[in-house]
């Protein structure tokens, strides 16, 4: 009897812990499940500023060059405003991300920064010398600091190791689908408005301030502290491969100049001012269409080869930008050029994931931007210079020398130093 009972009490107690077992493995899974749809929600939603934070900046990015020009400013100024602009800003984002690690937040920053950057866009429309375009300029690209770091850091934490290419092809794809829309709609305005440049100005700030809606869909993520980093300064800053894709970069970067330099390319082949939105959308339809393909490709057979060719084909469009008069080629150049941004920007974001632990990206990210845009000063003052005394030939041609260099330290380093995953 005795035997009886005990055997009873233990198939019980086994039903029992069976029962629990399960309970817990659907806690589990639901659990799980919660945190995928989290993080889908955060790629999807930060896809979705993006494409209306870009729907409003290139309504005007593509109008900026002709409009300086027709407040007297010479292609010499052009590249002071734009280096100007780009490398102040770049000094803060390495500030902004660095405090992003410190706090353990993101969205705050994403909040300040898409909103700092839709409030100045609308002071172009009273723009009446080109110090004015400067200033605008200036805060928009410091709003860019604020949000960068944090922006990447949130999305790179929101998904696995091997789904990391994918998500950032897929928020740039949506960035550029936004820069799609964009000179479409600033079309429609000059067409509807006997050309009133001013207006298209004004009225980009619609979409901007749409952007930041989305942002309050978005779920901050708790960061999971590495054992092997003792601070963020000293971790990022002790990452050799991190620094060595850095330094490659600035050497790139210094042959980087602005895109304004394309458009003043196609204005030199005849380009007319009303079809310089749609040459740009052409453009940003390859960066939409490339952008998810590399990225998920970079996953699949790792970031170095992608990153590798993207050198290299920067290098050989800048080499045919410089030697094209002919208005059609610089077309299929433009197209061409938007595959060279699917090879690069998504599968750069994803690489510095791989190098760096979640709880210092934002800082990682934050130095890469302010040291590639430090060099972006020097790159639009060379390309402005050179352009006025020499022709836009030899302009092209030494910033594809300068990738060309940019390539060879990032391929034999390569071989040397290993990053700690794909």
């Amino acid at each position: 009897m005795y035997y009886l009972t005990s055997c009873i009490q233990y198939l019980v107690s086994s039903i029992q812990y069976r029962v629990s077992s399960i309970q817990y493995l659907k806690l589990c899974k639901k659990q799980m499940s919660q945190k995928e749809n989290s993080s889908k929600r955060n790629v999807f939603y930060l896809g979705m500023v993006s494409l209306f934070t870009d729907l409003s900046s290139q309504m005007i990015y593509p109008l900026i060059p002709e409009f300086l020009v027709s407040l007297g400013a010479s292609k010499f100024i052009i590249g002071i405003i734009e280096g100007v602009a780009e490398s102040t800003a770049a000094i803060f984002r390495s500030v902004f991300g660095k405090w992003s690690d410190k706090i353990q937040k993101r969205k705050i920053f994403i909040y300040l920064g898409y909103g700092f950057s839709a409030i100045s866009k609308p002071f172009l429309y009273f723009a009446g010398h080109w110090s004015a375009v400067f200033a605008v300029k200036l805060a928009d690209r410091t709003g860019k600091a604020m949000r960068t770091p944090a922006r990447d850091a949130l999305l790179a934490s929101s998904v696995s190791s091997k789904k990391k290419g994918q998500a950032f092809g897929f928020h740039r794809a949506m960035d550029r689908l936004g820069a799609i829309g964009g000179p479409l709609l600033a079309l429609l305005v000059l067409s509807r408005f006997e050309g009133n440049v001013r207006l298209v100005f004004l009225l980009s700030a619609i979409p901007a301030l749409l952007a930041l809606v989305f942002i309050l869909f978005t779920k901050e993520k708790s960061l999971q502290h590495s054992r092997e980093s003792s601070s963020p300064k000293e971790s990022v800053l002790k990452n050799w491969p991190l620094r060595i894709f850095i330094f490659a970069n600035v050497l790139f970067a210094l042959g980087n100049s602005s895109n304004v330099f394309l458009i003043l390319k196609a204005r030199e082949a005849g380009l007319s001012i009303a079809l310089i939105p749609v040459i740009w959308m052409v453009y940003n339809i390859f960066c939409t269409i490339s952008s998810p393909i590399f990225g998920t490709l970079s996953d699949k057979v790792g970031r170095r080869p992608i990153i590798s060719i993207s050198f290299l084909y920067y290098s050989l469009l800048y080499f045919l930008f410089g030697i094209s008069s002919e208005l059609l080629i610089i077309w299929i150049l433009f197209a061409a050029y938007g595959i060279y941004y699917g090879l690069s920007e998504g599968v750069y974001r994803a690489y510095i994931a791989d190098l760096v632990p979640e709880e210092n990206r934002a800082t990682a990210y934050g130095i890469f931007n302010t040291a590639f845009g430090l060099a972006l000063f020097p790159a639009s003052l060379i390309m402005g210079s050179v352009w006025d005394q020499y022709g836009s030939q030899a302009a092209f041609h030494i910033s594809a020398l300068f990738s060309l260099i940019g390539f060879l330290v990032f391929f034999i380093s390569s071989k040397v130093i290993k990053p700690l995953s794909k």
